[in-house]
């Protein structure tokens, strides 16, 4: 039987479809909401890929020290990864606090020491290290902001479905915004696509408690 948290992301996840139609290709979404419904996850708020987990294709992108961030960083770790950019008005401050509650709730060492959290700008024309760092210490020094070239970023967006579209007027136009997907993103310690949730205040508390099982059940 599938949890009640379940069926209210299933629904949430088909909402976002709706609206996001007219911007991605409706295959994209349909998998993903294949994915999400077959999933069965014994969790509140999380959605676990179960038989769909997989291993992330090599990556290369650069952190906010201009450190080199790719596959080796994410693993042994449980790790949790939103997309961005920091001139969003609404979605990605939301998310990144409500995130930064989340980590507040794990009140046990080791599993805080367990969970990393990662924060992928999509815009990496104007998300320069130095905007990146300002922008992580404003939330939680502990997390990590990374960013890189068109052609890297959307290895791992594709690999993660996730979406994004820069929405500029001219190539040259200092202001625009971007259209992307709302959900967090799990990575596992393997370093594989493991899982979804969307943040929300109501669902902090939730969340927590699930990496708390997930920590534990992996040691």
């Amino acid at each position: 039987m599938k949890s009640k948290s379940s069926n209210v992301l299933f629904a949430i996840l088909a909402l976002s479809a709706g609206l996001l139609v007219s911007l991605f290709p409706a295959s994209s979404w349909s998998a993903q909401l294949e994915t999400a419904h077959r999933a069965q996850p014994e969790l509140e708020a999380i959605t676990m890929m179960g038989d769909e987990t997989a291993a992330l294709p090599a990556f290369e992108l650069t952190d906010h020290r201009n450190q080199v961030f790719n596959n080796s960083r994410l693993k042994d770790k449980w790790s949790l990864m939103f997309f961005g950019y920091t001139s969003c008005p609404d979605v990605c401050p939301t998310t990144l606090n409500n995130i930064s509650h989340v980590v507040h709730a794990l009140k046990d060492p080791t599993v805080l020491d367990a969970v990393k959290v990662y924060f992928v700008s999509v815009d990496p024309q104007r998300d320069k290290p130095e905007i990146l760092a300002s922008y992580m210490n404003y939330f939680n020094p502990d997390f990590t902001a990374v960013t890189g070239d068109s052609q890297m970023l959307n290895v791992l967006t594709s690999a993660l479905g996730v979406a994004y579209k820069i929405k500029k007027k001219a190539e040259t136009d200092p202001v625009y915004s971007v259209d992307h997907s709302g959900f967090v993103v799990l990575i596992n310690p393997q370093g594989e696509n493991a899982g979804l949730f969307f943040s929300d205040p109501d669902n902090v508390q939730a969340v927590a408690r699930d990496l708390v099982r997930l920590v534990k059940g992996s040691h």
